[in-house]
């Protein structure tokens, strides 16, 4: 990255990515398989994984694995807040005129972003293994920051914010149906992504066979199985346009 040197800002972007480069060189293999034990919350499935990690890399809703996101979001929360502890790294704001932010609003803006669009750098610095008069580097770690991509990431796959985005009681966390409408089209999430999400979070009974019986089939299509299930390609085509597209539609009955 090309930073504007005649700022503070710039000179500590630019500090922090030297930084980074370095500590990148010096990344530990070993280290970062040992610690994509994230797969474990999948039953070990690494297609799923990766397409989960592809998903988030992306901002994409994957409607039929839902909880399966948010417990990799979860999880890669906790890892980033274990390795990086406050303190430990920083970002900075080149819109700001104070060039600098609250440490939660800096938390807010940042950790999102990089666990979801650049989780494979940050195991990577995470693991990096530095002899000692090099260690203090690793306190001086430089994460971009985005506001925009860090509260999609919130809305799509953290279960907390899930849960509360679109109650309807505005004190509690709902809001104005025009803004939310807004963000909503800019995140790119259609209505088909909000019912999916809504009856993820809300749900008041079991789920209809038919997207049990769905989800079993894109599970096996992920893991490569075709032992048990025919290809996708020769189902009925109201049945590829869910898997496409999802269970519900605006003239469709109400998820439970």
């Amino acid at each position: 990255n090309d930073y504007n040197l005649s700022s503070y800002a710039g000179r500590c972007a630019s500090f922090g990515s030297s930084t980074n480069s370095f500590l990148l060189k010096h990344q530990d293999k070993g280290f970062i398989e040992r610690m994509v034990e994230e797969v474990k919350l999948l039953g070990g499935n690494k297609e799923l994984y990766s397409r989960i990690d592809t998903n988030m890399m992306n901002g994409v809703i994957d409607h039929f694995f839902i909880r399966e996101h948010c417990a990799i979001y979860s999880w890669r929360e906790t890892f980033f807040s274990k390795h990086f502890p406050d303190n430990s790294w920083f970002t900075v704001d080149f819109d700001d005129e104070d060039e600098f932010e609250t440490e939660d609003r800096s938390q807010e803006c940042t950790i999102p972003f990089q666990i979801t669009r650049y989780f494979d750098r940050v195991m990577a610095l995470a693991s990096a293994n530095v002899t000692a008069e090099f260690t203090w580097l690793k306190q001086q770690i430089y994460f971009e920051k985005n506001e925009l991509l860090s509260d999609e990431a919130e809305r799509k796959y953290r279960w907390e914010d899930m849960s509360l985005q679109f109650v309807v009681d505005d004190a509690v966390g709902g809001g104005d149906d025009v803004m939310q409408k807004i963000v909503l089209e800019d995140m790119e999430m259609g209505f088909s992504d909000v019912a999916h999400i809504v009856a993820e979070v809300h749900q008041t009974g079991p789920k209809k066979l038919e997207e049990m019986a769905l989800k079993a089939v894109l599970l096996s299509h992920i893991s490569g199985g075709s032992t048990n299930f025919l290809p996708l390609d020769i189902l009925p085509t109201v049945i590829n346009e869910k898997a496409a597209i999802g269970m519900y539609n605006v003239e469709g009955a109400a998820p439970n």
